[in-house]
């Protein structure tokens, strides 16, 4: 009996040590596509809403850069235009948070267009 059991043990690491059949190249281009294309649609979804959000005269002085990490770049025409989407970045982002929250954005980050 103890022999039996050593044997299964022995059997069951001999297993577990195996390599993983080989996949074909196309499941992993599948994979990759299916994770880069749901991301695209996430940043997409997200813009769209801020330009719904903040309005055409906002939007026509400034341009959504990035979606990193749950930070949206937003690149704004320096003067005024900066001071005013500065001042209703937070009620954007709240917007946006209710919106879309799966699209996870927590930050707003504005920088100067050159």
């Amino acid at each position: 009996m103890d022999g039996d059991f050593i044997l299964e043990q022995a059997n069951k690491k001999v297993i577990a040590n195996r390599p993983e059949a080989a996949q074909p190249i196309g499941r992993d281009v599948y994979n990759w596509l299916d994770r880069f294309t749901k991301n695209v649609k996430k940043n997409t979804r997200t813009i769209s809403l801020l330009e719904q959000i903040a309005g055409e005269e906002i939007m026509a002085n400034c341009q959504a850069d990035s979606i990193s990490a749950g930070v949206l770049k937003i690149k704004v025409k320096p003067g005024p235009y900066m001071f005013h989407i500065k001042n209703k970045s937070s009620e954007i982002l709240k917007q946006l948070q209710t919106a879309y929250p799966a699209a996870n954005i927590r930050e707003i980050r504005l920088f100067c267009a050159k």
